[in-house]
This record gives C-alpha cells, structure tokens and sequence, in this order.
C-alpha cells in the first residue's frame, strides 16, 4: 500500500520540485481561486515565458487545470482526489513512523 501512495504521489513531489512551481501553487491557495498568466506573473515578478513554461509542466502534472475565457487562459488547481489521498495516506504513515521512534529514545 505504502508503495502505491508513493508512486501515486510521485508527479506531485517531482512537479514540485521547483521554487517558481511551488510559489505558483502558493500564490493559487492565497487567492484562493483562479489566475491568470499575467496575475502570476505580477505576484511572482518573474517573466512570463518562465511562468508559462512552470504552468506547463504543473499541467502536465495534473496539478492544475486551464480554462478559456477569450485570449485569457485561467489556471486553477485541480490535483487528482487519489494523489491527494495518497499524500495523505504518507503523511499518516510517516507521522505514526516518527511517533514510534519518538517513545524509543
């Protein structure tokens, strides 16, 4: 089981990998909705060919999804529920892992 989480989890660890994604997904919980590439770019002061080229790799990921609305292009997160249970299931996994070694020492 605890290989299955990890291997369902493994786009998310490695999509994350990188600063400029993770404050992308930070700035997407803050606003607590969706932007756009220009409102990314804005918050993050960074150009936008580096976070167009972030948002494509956190797409094909799975971690977001893109809606059209004319020229604009929203991105919102959209993680799949079974990546999102199996972080969970690893988190429970190492917290009960850490207690153990906790009454130990």
């Amino acid at each position: 089981m605890m290989r299955d989480a990890l291997l369902s989890a493994l786009p998310v660890f490695r999509a994350l990998g990188e600063p400029v994604r993770v404050r992308i997904i930070e700035t997407l919980l803050d606003k607590n909705g969706p932007a756009t590439v220009g409102e990314l770019q804005a918050t993050l002061a960074i150009p936008q060919s580096t976070v167009s080229r972030h948002l494509r790799i956190l797409l094909d990921a799975h971690l977001l999804a893109v809606t059209r609305d004319g020229a604009q292009r929203h991105y919102r997160l959209d993680v799949p529920e079974e990546a999102l249970n199996a972080i969970e299931h690893l988190v429970r996994e190492v917290r009960a892992c850490q207690s153990e070694k906790g009454h130990r020492n």
